[in-house]
């Protein structure tokens, strides 16, 4: 019998974890858990490794979806970290809006889209999505900046 060293275990464990939650194609549902079967309560997740997936979200134009936070990586603080999913306000930070446009204090535009934060183990509707006209739209997380992704708004068929 052979010992895996601790390291090696850590990254085959990391890697089984994002194995089972990779990149679905996201419409109304991500269909079910390629391990348990049973289908996700969210279309886009944050995973282990602070990251989206799918990083590429595509709707049609009216419907909206859900964001889960499903990442066990501890925070800087320690403990589990929420997230968001909030539309990228160029030139802004992150809530609250006010005053916080870079270089010039003045007050910036509120995000159309937005999950709010997103407690580990949680999911959220994200609001204003089915509000959206036909387009994409850069999406980033208040908590963590470089989580960023892409959301794509098709036109409704007719």
């Amino acid at each position: 019998m052979s010992v895996i060293p601790t390291r090696r275990l850590r990254t085959l464990l990391a890697a089984a974890s994002m194995a089972a939650f990779a990149p679905l194609p996201v419409a109304t549902t991500a269909g079910a858990d390629p391990i348990t079967g049973q289908d996700h309560p969210a279309e886009v997740m944050a995973v282990f490794g602070w990251r989206y997936l799918p990083s590429t979200v595509t709707i049609m134009e009216g419907e909206t979806f859900r964001f889960g936070n499903y990442d066990f990586a501890p925070g800087p603080a320690g403990g589990l970290g929420g997230h968001s999913l909030d539309e990228v306000v160029p030139g802004c930070t992150a809530p609250p809006y006010t005053k916080n446009n870079a270089g010039t204090g003045e007050t910036c535009p509120h995000p159309r889209f937005s999950s709010g934060r997103v407690d580990h183990g949680h999911v959220r509707r994200v609001a204003g999505a089915d509000e959206l006209e036909p387009g994409t739209y850069e999406f980033i997380c208040q908590v963590h900046p470089f989580m960023r992704g892409t959301l794509v708004v098709q036109p409704r068929r007719s």
